[in-house]
């Protein structure tokens, strides 16, 4: 019998609501469903896959083992679970609970239960051990939220913006947008087209024409890493010319005289000679931004994965914070939450540089950024000896070995592991290394609440999905993982309201599961309405989902002044700016080429690229470059090169893209196999984690390495002929 399931989509941040076309409990068919959703009927090429991702692509149906000689072997989720909270027990009682990490991965942002038991349970065990992809991917944001501070406003919803700045972001493509950039997650490139017929402009700073600069009236295409330089020369015109909003920064920010004298030497020609772009382009842009009456500058994984990192996202921000780009007071608040009410009050929260205090990395004198240690320090957690090295490690829904990139650091680290665990799906690299992989369940097979989309959606919406087929015998729910390993080692786990910015310890408010009898997802879910301006009876009676009608709410005004600014320009800051000044302006004539990652429409990092879509049109992780480039090194379309950082050398084809600046190399992340060298058609891929160190070139603070703006060389060598052959 064949049936229609109201769900909504877990396969990126704007969780579109969709039909499932069920028949004899398998998934046959998907279509957007635009009855309530704000996005209305919109899905892309990620929705589209559903139906292959949840009925194949490697998943596997039982829990595996690691046996003596190394292979993965069947095992019984109940005696997985039995052997591993015996182990984890044992590593506790003899070494302490630092011994324990966790690392939280892409595929569990959108598990609400998963994700917030796994709060739980570290807390229970009493690890500060959390390590996710944010610090590899936009932690940068953490850090200049930590040495900034930030508006508690927010930023102005894109409804009632006239002016975007987006930088190294592609939402058309990424549906990432708020609260880093201006759009709107679902059907994003309508929302921008809709959005030019009130007059709304848009500049793209980017060295590759992407499809959201195609709508676009201002693209700037700098060299990579010269984010700070430009953002530092848009501050000086600012400065210069007083047309900075005074009557913000009067009120909300402190060390403009500082940030006066720090981006004093970035005059817009120096910029433009760092960048390689014309003065003018960098002039128009300070003069627009100036202009807005509702301007939002914001940025994406470019600036955060490449040189200077953490410099970038600050300049950035500085140049929104002097034209007042937050919501201000009166303002009206076209989303105040449905689940998790909030009340926006126009206010500075102080800086808080939670890395300078409480629990420290073992390895390294750094603390937490909004709970978590940086990632790219989890092999040195693992492998620097002391009471508080990391000898057991869970893996939920990621796969850190590949997304980590130095393979030869990151390899011999997980394989130092007393216990490795993947719980996910599928098995990837990180889980091929586990010893033991947990056969999670695919989200169409759970109960899930649209708690990962409240602040994205436009308007207050949510959504609740049942389980629209029943999951296999040999499989487990996220959450259940953790209850299970909780049960058995006679912890007790409280379910709370976890979000950003919130420690969990702290959380007041939560409800204490039974430790003897697993606890219904569906209560728990109601648990997390308790808040909701929207009744959990109704949000199971309205599956499509609900917009609730409310009250006109507003920002409002602080009743007292907390004293709180923004601080522009803290001394760490003024000293990278001028050591950024005195910089090299030119690349290494030995690799006289940049490698910047590139996102694309059909995958999700490591998720969806093997779907039969994604293999099909892009059958290798094409390296794509400037066709004028291409003539100039004689290379022909889909011809095999090499790439050759300070680090590492990997083979790809080659593709012409006429839209990226001539000296750039663009190629995605988290594609191929972990150690893959000569065969990018037999390897799915081109690897280029393995042109990054994990040692050298690491930003202060998050320890983020550089993905992105890598110098590198291009070549074509007899190995790689052997590839065009076999290729032609």
């Amino acid at each position: 019998m064949r049936n229609t399931v109201k769900s909504f989509c877990r396969n990126c941040s704007a969780l579109c609501s969709m039909n499932l076309e069920v028949e004899n409990n398998k998934i046959i068919a998907v279509t957007a469903d635009g009855s309530v959703s704000p996005y209305g009927a919109y899905m892309c090429a990620k929705g589209r896959a559903s139906v292959d991702f949840h009925n194949g692509e490697g998943r596997i149906l039982n829990s595996l083992k690691r046996d003596e000689v190394g292979d993965l072997q069947p095992i019984d989720v109940e005696d997985a679970l039995d052997e591993i909270a015996a182990k984890l027990s044992a590593l506790i009682a003899q070494y302490g609970p630092r011994s324990i990490a966790l690392y939280h991965g892409t595929g569990a942002y959108r598990s609400v239960l998963g994700s917030q038991l796994e709060k739980s349970f570290l807390s229970a065990i009493g690890t500060p051990n959390l390590f996710s992809t944010m610090t590899i991917d936009q932690s940068a944001k953490w850090v200049t939220m930590g040495r900034m501070g930030v508006m508690a406003s927010g930023k102005p919803a894109f409804a009632d913006v006239d002016l975007a700045v987006i930088v190294g972001n592609n939402p058309v493509v990424t549906h990432q947008t708020y609260p880093f950039s201006a759009g709107e997650s679902g059907a994003p490139a309508k929302s921008y087209l809709d959005a030019k017929k009130r007059g709304f402009k848009m500049i793209v700073i980017d060295p590759r024409k992407t499809e959201t600069a195609r709508l676009a009236d201002l693209v700037i295409q700098p060299l990579p890493g010269q984010d700070a330089a430009v953002f530092a020369a848009i501050a000086h015109i600012l400065l210069r010319d007083g047309t900075y909003n005074k009557a913000f920064c009067s009120q909300f920010v402190s060390q403009l005289d500082e940030l006066r004298i720090a981006v004093e030497g970035f005059t817009p020609e120096l910029a433009a000679r760092r960048a390689d772009v014309p003065v003018a382009q960098i002039e128009l842009a300070a003069k627009w931004i100036a202009e807005a009456k509702r301007p939002f500058v914001g940025s994406g994984t470019g600036p955060s994965m490449s040189l200077h990192s953490n410099l970038n996202d600050h300049m950035i921000e500085v140049v929104n914070a002097l034209v007042g780009g937050y919501r201000r007071a009166g303002d009206k608040v076209r989303n105040p939450g449905t689940l998790n009410p909030r009340k926006f009050v126009e206010m500075a929260v102080a800086p808080s540089r939670s890395w300078e205090r409480g629990v420290k990395c073992h390895s390294t004198d750094i603390g937490q950024l909004f709970g978590e240690f940086p990632t790219a320090l989890l092999p040195q957690e693992i492998m620097t000896k002391g009471p508080d090295k990391i000898r057991a490690l869970i893996v939920f829904g990621g796969d850190p070995v590949m997304a980590l990139g130095d393979p030869t650091l990151a390899l011999p680290a997980f394989e130092d592991l007393d216990l490795l665990v993947s719980l996910d799906a599928r098995v990837n690299e990180t889980g091929k290394l586990s010893h033991y992989v947990i056969a999670s369940s695919q989200p169409f097979e759970r109960h899930e609440i649209s708690i990962p989309g409240e602040s994205l959606y436009p308007e207050a919406f949510a959504q609740y999905a049942l389980p629209a087929v029943t999951k296999p015998a040999g499989v487990i729910d996220d959450w259940q993982f953790f209850w299970a390993l909780a049960a058995r080692m006679e912890l007790q786990l409280t379910l709370k309201y976890w979000s950003y910015g919130l420690r969990f310890d702290d959380i007041e408010d939560g409800l204490e599961l039974t430790m003897d009898k697993a606890p219904e997802p569906s209560e728990m879910i109601r648990f997390l309405c308790r808040k909701s301006r929207v009744p959990f009876e109704v949000l199971r009676d309205n599956p499509s989902g609900v917009r609730p009608d409310l009250t006109e709410q507003f920002v409002e005004s602080a009743m007292v002044d907390n004293g709180a600014r923004l601080q522009l320009c803290p001394s760490d800051v003024a000293t990278e700016l001028a050591s950024l000044l005195t910089e090299e302006e030119t690349p290494q004539n030995q690799f006289p080429f940049y490698l910047t990652s590139r996102r694309i429409l059909e995958a999700m990092n490591s998720a969806f690229r093997d779907s039969a879509r994604t293999r099909k049109k892009y059958p290798v992780n094409w390296a794509y470059m400037n066709p004028d480039d291409m003539a100039q090194l004689v290379v022909l379309p889909e011809t095999a090169i090499e790439v050759t950082s300070e680090f590492g050398c990997i083979r790809a084809l080659v593709k012409a893209d006429p839209g990226l600046r001539r000296g750039v190399v663009s190629m995605t992340h988290m594609f191929g196999l972990l150690n893959a060298k000569t065969k990018p058609l037999s390897q799915a891929g081109s690897y280029t984690g393995q042109l990054t160190s994990l040692q050298k070139y690491l930003e202060p603070i998050n320890f983020m390495p550089r993905f992105s703006g890598v110098p590198v060389a291009v070549s074509v060598d007899e190995i790689a002929d052997e590839i065009n052959d076999q290729r032609h």
